[in-house]
């Protein structure tokens, strides 16, 4: 059956009554963003966020901590191999603090995208017996991640406080990273997810692909380390604008102070609204392929 759109119009009867009429007429070409329908259910969303948040960590002994040791144990691997054995250098921050800003900023990057490519192809029996905009889903996934954001925001707060940084008026920037942060991570999970449902090879494949794109993001290492000729062709990844501007907000590093910071955000608003957009064209295929 083919979806449609409900359309409600109001018709004069003989008595000069206003009646509510719904028209159903099918969807021609690409679909709306469907935004609207989400905020009407944004209960569903959060309901989405609290079941995510709760299967995660049910029958797990560490619990949460393993949000806190997976950043610090990447971060002490990083100041040995990167800080003390290669000399990598880090613009006059302390190499681990340098690594961990990178890392929390990162970790929800990863999780995010991870969980939300798979959450449509485990989620059959809602696709395929219940009625609601399948954007719920993903962005139910990528609200849960923010509970693991803020706790690995926390120990950030809390090494900025052992070092005795204290952000200055930079910090002003910081929801700006936020923003393309989420957009950047929107967009790799609604291409990916919708993708995924039809071709299970997505999920085999991103672990790989995010090992490389880890080599990819100036998380190691400084933007500053890129020559200038390339810094264009290397804010194509997002992630790379992202990193930069969490240690200029929080820090003060100034690596992100570079006009193709500019490309980074055309890409992650233009493979957010795409994604959107993509992601609705092919959800009236997913009860069929799931």
């Amino acid at each position: 059956m083919n979806p449609a759109e409900v359309t409600p119009t109001s018709v004069s009867g003989s008595l000069d009554r206003a009646d509510t009429t719904t028209v159903i007429r099918p969807i021609t070409g690409w679909p709306t963003l469907g935004l609207g329908d989400v905020w009407r259910h944004r209960e569903l969303v959060w309901v989405f966020a609290s079941r995510d948040v709760r299967v995660r960590y049910k029958q797990r002994a560490v619990g949460m901590g393993w949000v806190i040791l997976q950043p610090l144990l990447t971060m002490g691997i990083f100041s040995v191999l990167f800080g003390r054995m290669m000399k990598v250098p880090s613009n006059d921050i302390p190499y681990p603090l340098f690594a961990l800003c990178g890392l929390v900023a990162w970790t929800y990057f990863v999780h995010a995208t991870t969980k939300s490519t798979i959450i449509l192809a485990n989620s059959r029996d809602l696709l395929t017996k219940v009625r609601f905009p399948r954007l719920a889903l993903p962005f139910g996934t990528l609200l849960g991640g923010l509970v693991d954001f803020a706790i690995g925001f926390g120990l950030l707060a809390l090494a900025l406080a052992w070092y005795g940084l204290m952000p200055g008026w930079n910090l002003l920037a910081l929801p700006a990273a936020m923003g393309l942060l989420i957009m950047t991570t929107v967009t790799s999970s609604l291409w990916l997810s919708a993708t995924n449902v039809r071709y299970r090879d997505i999920e085999n494949a991103l672990p790989f692909f995010t090992q490389l794109l880890l080599f990819l993001s100036p998380i190691a290492y400084p933007a500053t380390m890129i020559p200038d000729s390339w810094r264009w062709l290397y804010a194509v990844n997002p992630m790379s604008t992202v990193i930069s501007a969490f240690r200029f907000s929080l820090l003060g590093d100034d690596a992100a102070l570079h006009p193709a910071w500019l490309v980074s955000v055309a890409v992650a608003l233009l493979g957010c609204w795409t994604g959107i957009l993509y992601f609705r064209h092919q959800e009236e295929r997913f009860a069929d392929a799931v």
